[in-house]
Formats: structure tokens, C-alpha cells, sequence
């Protein structure tokens, strides 16, 4: 339990570090694009409050006695910032804790960029991917490992759904994970 406790403390720590102190431009050519990107989202974008809600494990790539013993209801949440670029697009930087497939507290802090398209009204369907790091007792002994996966969203007003699918093989990965988000 104080490995957990350890890694949630850890990952919200890195979250927080103020990101106005960060000099972007003398950082390695690409990262200083990536560091410009997280920046201005930390600095100009609006609060949001995510809530994880399940882990859906392909049925398709797992045995019948693996999915019975794995949890889907992945409880958890996070904060995080977005903020609106051209064409009505968006980023985000986040960082989330839920319950993984063992009902062990998995951390992720991440970046997510989104395409958007009006579908009706208010309503917008996007897609886009998102990057970062996590943390996992059983892939790693909880050491922050990179991520990068393709992301799916719904938007309504200040209410988002999203979802992306993490690939594996027989009986790892293939998960469909959905959470959301609540603007303020």
C-alpha cells in the first residue's frame, strides 16, 4: 500500500511543478515544441475535472478465466487543463489515478491533442491521440513508463467523454479505457 500511496504522491508532485518557470527555448529541438505546447496549456487553459469510469478488456484476446478476474470498473480521477486551438481544436495536459485491471491505483500524467468536427448544435465528435507517462505496479514495479496512443472523444458543451484503445496480445493489453471530463 505505501508503494501506491508513493506513487500517487509522486505523480501529482510532477504535475504540479509551475510550468511559468520552464524556458522552453533552450531545450532540444523538438522537445522545445512539446515544452511550448504544455506551457501555454498550463498557463492559458481552463480547469477540468476528470473522472475514470471503465477498462473494457477485449474479448476477443483474453481468456474466459482472465476476464473474470479482472476489474473494469476503473473508479479514479484526475485534473487537468485544456485549452482551444484554432478551428475549434483543442489540448490538454492531465493527470489521472484509477483503479487498474487489479484494483491497483495506475497513475498517468499526459498530453492530448483533439481534432474536432460539429455534429449538431453543441455537440462535436473528435479524434486525436495523446502521450505521457504512467505508472503501474505490475508493468514496471510502478517506474513511470511512456505512453502514446490514439484518443476519441464526444463533446457536449462542458461535458467530454473520451476513450482510446491500448493494443496487446493474447491476454495483455487490449483495453478500451473511457473517462471524461468536466470543464469549469
Amino acid at each position: 500500500m505505501l508503494k501506491k500511496l508513493w506513487a500517487l504522491i509522486a505523480l501529482l508532485t510532477v504535475f504540479s511543478f509551475p510550468a511559468k518557470a520552464v524556458d522552453c527555448e533552450s531545450w532540444v529541438w523538438g522537445l522545445d515544441t512539446a515544452c511550448s505546447h504544455i506551457k501555454g496549456t498550463w498557463n492559458e487553459g481552463t480547469g477540468g475535472l476528470y473522472l475514470s469510469g471503465y477498462a473494457w478488456h477485449n474479448r476477443a484476446t483474453y481468456d474466459a478465466d482472465k476476464i473474470d478476474s479482472y476489474n473494469e470498473f476503473a473508479y479514479g480521477g484526475g485534473l487537468g487543463f485544456h485549452r482551444p486551438i484554432g478551428n475549434r481544436n483543442e489540448e490538454m495536459i492531465y493527470a489521472l489515478a484509477f483503479a487498474d485491471s487489479h484494483k491497483n491505483i495506475e497513475g498517468h500524467v499526459g498530453y492530448a491533442y483533439m481534432w474536432y468536427w460539429d455534429v449538431a448544435g453543441p455537440l462535436r465528435a473528435g479524434a486525436g491521440w495523446t502521450a505521457g507517462l504512467f505508472t503501474r505496479a505490475d508493468i514496471g514495479n510502478n517506474i513511470p513508463l511512456p505512453f502514446a496512443l490514439p484518443m476519441f472523444g464526444i463533446k457536449y458543451d462542458k461535458t467530454n467523454i473520451f476513450a482510446t484503445y491500448l493494443p496487446g496480445g493474447k491476454n495483455n493489453g487490449n483495453v478500451l479505457f473511457i473517462f471524461t471530463r468536466f470543464d469549469y
